[in-house]
């Protein structure tokens, strides 16, 4: 076989490598956002990596609940509350949102209209879910202002 057919073959080879993995992360991307919500409803439904398991979040006042299913038909399904304090008690439709992160029971919590964050935990089988606040600088101010001044 000629060098230049050899050439063209491994530059086919890599070029067909290189759309197939373009093709695999579109889908991913597809599957992942499956099935399209709108974003300015009052309630929406997240998915989880746990497959038994999804969020439903009150946009518009940050309450969370986990939402357990099963195919077994002598288990429980349950919605069970994360939070049932509400974070913005006049807020409006599409004000919290969810995001995953890379610990499958875990969320990041955001208020979109003032910025402040929690992380979203949720589990099976025991108490360790909740949400706690993400404090930030802004958080932390009027602590630092309250400190005894050191002296001169």
């Amino acid at each position: 076989m000629k060098r230049s057919a050899i050439l063209k073959l491994v530059l086919g080879c890599y070029v067909a490598l290189a759309l197939n993995g373009q093709t695999h992360a579109a889908d991913k991307i597809k599957f992942e956002a499956d099935p399209p919500q709108r974003l300015d409803v009052r309630y929406r439904l997240f998915k989880t990596e746990n497959m038994w398991n999804f969020l439903e979040l009150d946009t518009q006042t940050g309450r969370l609940w986990q939402i357990q299913f099963t195919v077994d038909k002598d288990s429980d399904r349950v919605k069970l509350p994360i939070n049932s304090n509400q974070l913005a008690p006049e807020g409006k439709n599409g004000r919290f949102t969810l995001y995953p992160t890379n610990n499958m029971w875990n969320f990041i919590l955001v208020d979109q209209d003032n910025g402040r964050i929690w992380q979203a935990q949720f589990s099976v089988g025991d108490a360790s879910t909740d949400i706690f606040p993400i404090l930030s600088d802004e958080d932390f101010q009027p602590l630092l202002d309250n400190l005894p001044k050191k002296p001169k």
